[in-house]
């Protein structure tokens, strides 16, 4: 059966390793960068160079773009030459980039009323995981775009995760992954930096840190704050907030601000003040929900 034709915006580390990915899958491709000479291995395989992103688009069943910013997704698919004038009616626009959830709904708007479609699908995982084809992709977008787009996608990202039908619900669960990506190496450092000043061993702290991210407690704490399950008690706001006093105090004596603990203790306070004091914990963390 004739493999569809793929049209490749945007040729980075992640870019060209997805699009190599695809290439070795058999499918015709076509390419276009900004850089013209990143382009160079795909075409001595047999790629297409197109002169704009509007011309790649032209020659597609299926657009896949792999850009930097906001910014640079506006400019491509929407400037002078770009992507969404020179697409099929039909056809459809995988987004792979990390961008707003504001502008992804607006680019689904947007290709819905060109007669096309898009699909947010940003991928999760590093340079490397892209270049084994290792990659998790979260999709949004019409149903039954995404399903034929599956085994185009599955070629980069074989962990496929369908988020809804709103281009922006794949942004923002892209985002979710990166804060708590973000977030856990904020934790993780103050956690090192501690144990450093305090002459603890690396080793042990290695495995503190090893077992935490791994203990069948954090999984339980999920779904306990996920149910608001506050009132089955294992440790009381009172002992958390006693407790993270004495984490922030031990540090200051090392010399050490732990700004993740003094926000816990901001957020065990007003608890507190909310009366919460003989509830679970975990609690603490409804004083953003309820905001």
């Amino acid at each position: 059966m004739k493999k569809h034709v793929i049209a490749f915006i945007g040729l980075g580390k992640m870019g060209a390793a997805m699009a190599a990915n695809i290439q070795r899958a058999g499918y015709p491709l076509v390419v276009w960068n900004r850089s013209a000479n990143k382009a160079a291995s795909l075409i001595a395989l047999g790629a297409q160079l197109a002169e704009s992103p509007e011309a790649a688009a032209a020659e597609a069943d299926f657009v896949i773009s792999s850009l930097a910013d906001d910014n640079s997704v506006r400019a491509v698919v929407s400037g002078e030459g770009g992507l969404l004038s020179g697409m099929r009616p039909g056809s459809v626009h995988i987004g792979t980039s990390t961008i707003s959830p504001n502008l992804a709904d607006e680019l689904g708007a947007m290709h819905t009323a060109a007669g096309c479609h898009y699909i947010a699908g940003p991928v999760i995982g590093r340079v490397p995981a892209a270049e084994a084809a290792e990659l998790m992709t979260l999709l949004a977008g019409n149903p039954d775009r995404i399903n034929a787009a599956r085994s185009l996608v599955a070629t980069y990202a074989p962990q496929i995760v369908v988020v809804g039908e709103q281009p922006g619900q794949a942004s923002t669960a892209k985002l979710i992954a990166n804060f708590l990506g973000a977030s856990g190496m904020d934790l993780i450092g103050q956690t090192i930096a501690w144990a450093e000043r305090s002459q603890i061993p690396f080793k042990l702290v290695s495995m503190m840190l090893d077992s935490f991210f791994a203990h069948p407690a954090t999984r339980d704490y999920v779904a306990k704050i996920g149910d608001r399950d506050f009132d089955n008690v294992g440790f009381t706001v009172s002992g958390g907030l006693k407790d993270v006093n004495l984490m922030i105090k031990s540090a200051d004596e090392v010399k050490l601000k732990l700004s993740s603990a003094e926000a816990l203790r901001a957020k065990l306070e007003s608890a507190t003040a909310n009366g919460w004091q003989d509830k679970d914990w975990s609690c603490f963390t409804d004083v953003d929900r309820s905001r």
